[in-house]
């Protein structure tokens, strides 16, 4: 298949690339930093190929959406930071919520538009969504079907899964993938900020410890993307989310375990909220996701439980 990924060259992107090249499809990355030479019905090298768009506007990009049987659209600002730095010191200003909402948004409206200009359409779309879509709940589980909620992540959530809905009036199979809180890896995403108070031995649950986190093993994470752009039957949204959910109090005990270091030291609440004022909510909130869909399509998990997951990466 030839694939073009919008947002390609990130944390998820990058890793996702790369499983779809050695699946021995073809990969196309729209980034700022892409090339301007694209040339059509041609094999592009390297493999993935990166072409040039600006994340907003129609451009020369169209015409490797025109070829696409595949576009998978995970465009968007970094919601918590690209690394540690940013996580601690970029705060969730009013300016920097509109940057949030204006990227997913714009790159949705414009591969939408680019798709209903195509000629041919691509078979699927694949749209990325978070589990912020669900707000926060200290008991609820939160299948598919569970409402949206009503703070600034969960309407950030149905903004972004809305920019690219006109798509299900043109036949197209789009699948919307709401991404867990936690995706486990050690080079991006927030487990190297948890990690860090048990490399000097400060480790512990997050707040009261009792809120449910939501995670998944990043290369589980792919190849459940990778699944669903390759099921037929698959459509509408997917929690991409491990099935054995924990709360903060049980995984502090399993990094503990795996890292050899103590557990426990809380970090309270009072704690996150003076230094990250809102953003805050993306450790505190508490989301006990279930991927019910995932699992009644069959897919096996490589790393179902927060300590095999954790064995892998830091063993």
């Amino acid at each position: 298949m030839k694939i073009t990924i919008a947002g390609g060259s990130g944390f998820i992107g990058t890793a996702l690339s790369s499983l779809l090249v050695q699946n021995n499809h073809q990969v196309i990355i729209l980034s700022r930093r892409g090339s301007r030479d694209y040339q059509a019905s041609s094999t592009l090298k390297p493999n993935p190929f990166y072409l040039y768009w600006d994340g907003a506007n129609i451009g020369d990009w169209v015409a490797a959406i025109h070829e696409s049987d595949a576009v998978i659209n995970l465009a968007g600002e970094n919601i918590g930071g690209k690394n540690i730095l940013e996580v601690i010191t970029k705060r969730w200003t009013p300016q920097f919520k509109e940057a949030l909402r204006k990227s997913r948004i714009s790159s949705g409206k414009a591969l939408s538009e680019a798709i209903e200009q195509s000629p041919t359409k691509p078979q699927v779309f694949i749209q990325a969504s978070a589990v912020g879509y669900y707000g926060s709940h200290p008991h609820r589980e939160m299948d598919e079907d569970t409402a949206p909620g009503d703070d600034f992540l969960a309407k950030l959530c149905v903004e972004w899964e809305n920019s690219t809905a006109e798509l299900d009036q043109m036949g197209i199979r789009r699948v919307i993938t709401r991404i867990a809180g936690v995706v486990m890896a050690l080079n991006g995403g927030s487990l190297p900020f948890i990690l860090l108070p048990y490399r000097f031995f400060l480790g512990g649950p997050l707040g009261n410890g009792k809120q449910w986190v939501s995670w998944i093993h990043l290369q589980d994470l792919i190849r459940a993307m990778v699944f669903l752009l390759e099921t037929p039957q698959a459509k509408g949204p997917f929690n991409l989310c491990a099935p054995q959910p924990v709360t903060s109090q049980e995984l502090s005990k399993v990094i503990g375990r795996v890292m050899r270091k103590p557990s426990f030291f809380p970090t309270p609440e009072i704690f996150f909220r003076s230094i990250f004022g809102e953003k805050a909510d993306l450790l505190l909130s508490s989301q006990k996701q279930v991927p019910k869909k995932l699992l009644e399509l069959g897919f096996e998990y490589q790393y179902p439980t927060a300590e095999s997951a954790l064995m892998n990466l830091l063993s």
